[in-house]
């Protein structure tokens, strides 16, 4: 018998936190999440250079984003968790762990699943996904984490709200490719609706492309005069406060 998936448009109603809590007495739900909370870890270590010496990415937020659209919201918690703080003690930082970024990992975890999880996928609907973690996990509470290093909090929501918006194509452009990928075989192995397609057409692609190409010479600027950028930042802000006291 094959496995029913009913479509939500908004993670609000009783049955689609239903088919969430289902998915804890799922054993091979459980197994994927664990799968892929393994690859996560993983590819958080191995990151990609963007800019050698100045930039690398990580693609876990692929592996997470896929996760919670498979597993859905209640499974996302846990797989949220497990990546943040077994990605800690197997691949250490160098820096103190600090159970904000767990929280801030679960919430992304989260986020990603009450956008994709048992909805009718479009490219819309995976970019406002990313834009939220972006702005409200990244950049606001990020930013909160931050703090003991000594400056105020608006200077690091400057600095994060640079890098997370000049970012925000590439990693919804990457986003999108690696899931439509994935889909078809998605479908056949009954991991999600047999009919559920991503389409985006032609001119998207275009106008997210010619973004990343525009987002990535942005990124190289500033980074190249990261310590100039710093210097303004922080005097305007200091000029601002300066000017409401």
């Amino acid at each position: 018998m094959k496995k029913q998936f009913n479509t939500y448009r908004f993670p609000v109603s009783g049955g689609y936190w239903k088919d969430a809590l289902k998915e804890l007495h799922n054993i091979r739900s459980l197994v994927i999440c664990a799968i892929l909370c393994a690859v996560a870890i993983v590819m958080e270590k191995f990151q990609i250079p963007i800019i050698p010496g100045i930039l690398t990415v990580s693609f876990s937020f692929t592996v997470i984003s896929l996760c919670s659209f498979i597993t859905g919201p209640v499974l996302a918690i846990p797989c949220g968790i497990i990546v943040d703080i077994v990605g800690a003690m197997i691949f250490p930082t160098g820096y103190p762990f600090h159970p904000g970024y767990t929280l801030s990992a679960v919430l992304s975890a989260l986020i990603y699943a009450l956008f994709l999880y048992r909805a009718k996928l479009s490219f819309e609907r995976l970019a406002l996904a990313k834009l939220v973690i972006n702005v409200f996990v990244n950049v606001l509470l990020g930013s909160v984490w931050r703090l003991a290093g000594g400056n105020f909090y608006l200077y690091y929501v400057a600095l994060s709200g640079i890098k997370n918006l000049l970012m925000f194509p590439f990693e919804v452009f990457i986003m999108t490719v690696f899931i439509r990928a994935l889909l078809p075989s998605l479908c056949r192995l009954g991991l999600c609706d047999p009919s559920l397609k991503l389409e985006v057409s032609k001119k998207k692609i275009l106008i997210c492309a010619l973004a990343v190409v525009l987002c990535m010479a942005v990124l190289i600027l500033y980074l190249t005069n990261e310590a100039a950028v710093k210097a303004a930042i922080e005097g305007f802000l200091n000029k601002m406060l300066a000017i409401v006291k």
